[in-house]
């Protein structure tokens, strides 16, 4: 049944007649006419009894029309929505990280982006590796940055590569470990770390090294996502923690903490991933150029 042809009869009972139905449509009368005949003669009643200046509807044609207009109204807030939704996308990109840990890593990038393209909002959401598959697969986030192996895989995504991303172990200047050299993983695992996340890449690396040590890895290790609080602990207790190589070379952290030499974690690659069947807004390509100019901590 034609949507248009529905809004014509709605039109015509609202106004009274075919002719002021007409008008009030900016269209011809015998338009009006034939949407009023294809409909009747598709449902097989008559919608309206005609008199020589109005029209009135039957009782059968007063359902119908009655039930016409919920439809219409449906489909002109559903128009409203999707124009709604269209306009908001122009201008809000919604971005995941995940795992969690990695948020600070796209600092950067965020930063730029509002300095270059001030009308554009960021909503950013950290989240663990399956939310942020879920919510990326259902269209609640328009982008996922993370690492590469976590995301790649899903064919309904695109994953574009931004690089490696170093990471370290690294303790307070005076921990007994700061000084030495080439330390082993043994002389690691005597010491309590802190894992940024409970289920990522970083994480596993570290059960790997207390199970070789002996005994419950995950009694045997803090699990903290959150860096400012990580960094306090590590600067006041004996505890190791995980940088990024990128916050590693800054002045504030050589103030405070000193790298562990060991090259325990290998780099990581990490990119971002968006729908294949969803065609990005210009917001969302803004943001995607600005995270190439700027990756994470790569």
């Amino acid at each position: 049944m034609n949507a248009i042809k529905l809004k014509h009869v709605v039109a015509v009972d609202r106004a009274g007649s075919i002719s002021a139905a007409a008008r009030a449509l900016g269209l011809t009368q015998s338009t009006i006419s034939r949407s009023l005949a294809d409909i009747e003669t598709e449902i097989g009643y008559a919608l309206f009894d005609r008199r020589a200046r109005d029209v009135v509807a039957t009782d059968r044609g007063r359902d119908f029309i009655n039930r016409a207009a919920r439809i219409i109204s449906d489909l002109d807030q559903l128009s409203e929505d999707a124009r709604m939704a269209r306009e908001a996308g122009e201008t809000l990109i919604r971005v995941g990280v995940s795992p969690a840990s990695m948020q600070g890593l796209v600092n950067k990038a965020i930063i730029e982006l509002m300095q270059r393209r001030a009308e554009l909002r960021v909503h950013l959401e950290a989240m663990s590796g399956g939310a942020g598959i879920r919510a990326l697969r259902r269209g609640d986030i328009d982008v996922l940055v993370g690492p590469e192996n976590a995301i790649v895989g899903d064919e309904a995504f695109a994953f574009t590569r931004l690089g490696d991303l170093k990471t370290h172990l690294f303790a307070r200047k005076r921990h007994p470990l700061a000084a030495k050299s080439d330390l082993s993983r043994e002389a690691i695992s005597a010491y309590p770390v802190i894992a940024p996340d409970r289920m990522s890449w970083h994480a596993d690396r570290l059960r790997e090294l207390f199970v070789r040590a002996g005994g419950d890895a995950s009694r045997r290790m803090h699990v903290v996502e959150y860096f400012p609080l990580v960094a306090d602990i590590v600067a006041k207790s004996d505890a190791i923690g995980v940088i990024s190589d990128e916050y590693a070379r800054t002045g504030a952290f050589a103030r405070r903490f000193a790298l562990l030499d060991i090259a325990f974690f290998e780099p990581l690659a990490v990119g971002f991933a968006v729908r294949k069947r969803w065609l990005p807004t210009p917001a969302v390509c803004a943001f995607q150029a600005t995270l190439q100019d700027y990756p994470p901590g790569v």
